[in-house]
């Protein structure tokens, strides 16, 4: 009995021995927290890139802010359009919801790539105009003139349309009727894309391929003397002959003009209904020459020259020298505004056969998807 006590005793011994040794060891033995700190990193650094975006306008304003430890300089910030900029800080503008990823490369040859989301913009918005391929940005604001250009020179300005609904003032009026494709065409364009784009001059002729056809350009001759028959032909023939793939131009109808009309009252008051703003000089100007009547980046919309436009007009015109409606066989089409020689508002309207031409009458396009 003696001797089993002894081997228990000398067993619970050698246990308690072992684990006194493997605690000692544990106290004694390094961490990994100090064997790290003691080990020299040979890694090059690498750059530390800050983005923060903004919402201004309905357009996302990216900053891009990169450092790098050890005094080492940033060589440049590659950016989602593929294009780069030598420099340690820029900013980015993202018009439209996506991912977009910038690479910030230091001159030690080490790289940050960094992904952001932009999901604020609002899509399909009178604030959001859409950007027609081959078209560039010039400058202004969607509320107050947004204006594109085209690679030959082509000048368009985008009109808001907030609730989707185009504006007719004669829409009640029974003498008035808008049965033209391309009117109706705008209208469904612009219950989907809440805008579109008006000539911001008045149509000049331009030869491309041989053929001459409509152009919003700045400081030409404006096209007169065409009856509104051709002037609704070279209109459609105008997006086509520069090669738009994705919308198409029309002669402005009265649900254009009239939108344009409004929108513009809203900043510029009575704009429409006076006749302050014009060239009534009695000498037609190159377009967009007077000053005054560029408004809302829109120019002559008043003076110069009168404007066709696609409205029919259904009584006989007053001027007509014929006394018996029955042998009137023109369509009468609405001409607006005022001209060189004749001082009327923006708002005016009257109605001409369309197969007739003036010196004093033009026209102009728009421009939609």
């Amino acid at each position: 009995m003696k001797n089993w006590v002894s081997y228990l005793i000398i067993i619970i011994l050698v246990v308690a021995i072992i684990a006194i040794g493997f605690l000692i060891f544990n106290v004694l033995k390094p961490s990994n927290n100090d064997v790290n700190t003691n080990v020299v990193s040979t890694e090059e650094p690498k750059p530390q890139v800050d983005i923060h975006s903004e919402i201004k306008d309905n357009v996302a304003v990216v900053d891009i802010n990169a450092t790098i430890a050890d005094g080492i300089e940033i060589s440049q910030i590659e950016l989602p359009d593929g294009t780069s900029v030598v420099a340690s800080s820029t900013t980015y503008e993202i018009k439209q919801n996506g991912e977009y990823t910038f690479t910030v490369h230091a001159k030690n040859g080490q790289s940050t790539t960094k992904t952001i989301t932009i999901s604020e913009i609002e899509e399909g918005s009178s604030k959001n105009p859409y950007m027609p391929e081959g078209f560039k940005e010039v400058g202004g604001y969607p509320e107050s003139g947004y204006v594109i250009e085209d690679d030959f020179g082509n000048q368009y300005v985008w009109v808001p349309v907030a609730s989707g609904k185009l504006t007719r003032k004669t829409m009640l009026d029974t003498e008035y009727e808008e049965t033209n494709s391309g009117a109706s065409d705008l209208v469904n364009s612009v219950a989907k894309n809440y805008g579109f784009y008006i000539a911001r001059f008045e149509a000049s002729q331009y030869e491309i391929d041989g053929k001459t056809v409509a152009a919003s350009m700045s400081g030409k001759t404006p096209w007169t003397n065409i009856n509104c028959q051709d002037a609704i032909n070279v209109s459609v023939e105008s997006g086509e002959a520069f090669g738009y793939t994705d919308c198409k131009t029309s002669l402005i109808s009265s649900f254009a003009w009239d939108t344009v009309l409004e929108w513009i009252d809203l900043t510029h008051e009575n704009y429409s209904s006076n006749t302050n703003n014009g060239n009534y000089s009695g000498t037609i100007y190159p377009t967009g020459y007077t000053e005054e009547d560029n408004i809302n980046n829109v120019c002559d919309l008043a003076g110069n020259v009168r404007e066709w436009t696609t409205e029919i007009y259904k009584s006989q015109n007053t001027n007509d020298k014929k006394k018996n409606k029955d042998e009137i066989t023109s369509i009468y089409r609405v001409v607006r505004g005022g001209s060189a020689n004749l001082n009327r508002t923006p708002a005016a309207h009257i109605g001409y056969g369309e197969d007739t031409s003036d010196a004093y009458w033009g026209f102009r396009m728009v421009l939609y998807k």
